[in-house]
């Protein structure tokens, strides 16, 4: 366990993804936004720890970035796969400069895990098995492949046909000899193929974020195609072993990614589980009874709270 003070409040990306934001949309999150500020403060005088699991939290950087089309090849040198970004002329500098701010949050944390091989669900099975089953309302569902993209959904349709598409960009000497991502030769992919699917392909407009999202997971396409692939064109039963890579460990569902990071501060003896998803506290205060019951081991001490009500938790 990192640090011996207490109490200790586990934080995930979440946590810093909205502690970083100069702006919020939804005025329902600013309480809770300067409640961290808050907690922050208390972690910076040493009267409240504020750990976290590097090697959850080092998978959510590659998720969420990747939403922005950055692709996080490193993650010990994250700031320099966001410099390479930056420097792509239609990167958003609005996304780096916040990104930047979530690493330089995150280096401040204490760690209570880190660098074990597996991740997720695979990294303490049994316990991740016990805490998905109280707190999934259902099984996880089947991937679907009768859909009309001989998936299951639209987006997978576009990567697809993107992955099938990549040799018409790509000439084998680039492809061969590729050391970085290539956001330009990615980019003029995704603004041949979106067109079919009635996307307008524009990083900035009103399908902005859906585009960079696309941009990002093309990215792991070509990251991944390459390293199993040495020459182009892809073939399809390959770009669908490339595609279930892909959706599986980076279009996760939110509560998977709760999941795992709840079964890192429970294994950890964690006091509180920090979040702003009002509805997951609820749940797990609910559901907590149940849970100690199948793990069998006594109280559970961990507790899933909002951080303004661990500000007044602490403050009483």
């Amino acid at each position: 366990m990192a640090g011996t003070r207490h109490p200790n409040a586990y934080v995930d990306y979440y946590i810093l993804d909205l502690a970083a934001r100069g702006s919020i949309v939804d005025n329902g999150l600013i309480p809770e936004k300067q409640a961290i500020a808050s907690l922050w403060q208390l972690f910076e005088t040493e009267k409240l720890s504020l750990v976290t699991s590097v090697d959850e939290m080092e998978l959510d950087f590659v998720i969420h970035m990747n939403r922005g089309g950055l692709c996080v090849t490193d993650t010990f040198q994250i700031t320099d796969n966001i410099d390479t970004f930056e420097r792509w002329p239609k990167s958003d500098r609005a996304d780096t400069a916040h990104w930047r701010a979530i690493v330089d949050l995150y280096d401040q944390l204490e760690i209570i895990s880190g660098h074990d091989d597996m991740v997720g669900e695979h990294a303490h099975p049994r316990l991740y098995e016990h805490v998905a089953s109280v707190l999934r309302d259902a099984p996880k569902a089947p991937v679907d492949h009768s859909g009309p993209f001989g998936w299951h959904d639209q987006e997978t349709g576009i990567l697809r046909d993107c992955a099938a598409a990549l040799h018409t960009v790509y000439d084998i000497k680039v492809w061969a000899d590729m050391k970085h991502i290539q956001y330009d030769l990615n980019w003029s992919v995704l603004l041949n193929v979106l067109p079919k699917y009635d996307y307008h392909p524009d990083l900035q407009g009103p399908q902005g974020e859906a585009c960079k999202r696309l941009l990002g997971l093309l990215n792991r396409v070509v990251n991944i195609g390459k390293k199993s692939c040495p020459r182009l064109p892809l073939q399809d039963r390959h770009i669908d072993f490339i595609l279930d890579i892909v959706r599986k460990k980076y279009c996760q569902e939110r509560i998977e990614r709760h999941i795992s990071h709840i079964a890192h501060a429970l294994l950890s003896n964690v006091g509180y589980h920090l979040t702003i998803d009002r509805e997951l506290a609820e749940t797990f205060a609910e559901r907590k009874v149940k849970l100690e019951n199948i793990l069998g081991e006594g109280p559970i001490r961990l507790e899933v709270i909002l951080p303004s009500e661990l500000v007044k938790r602490l403050g009483s």
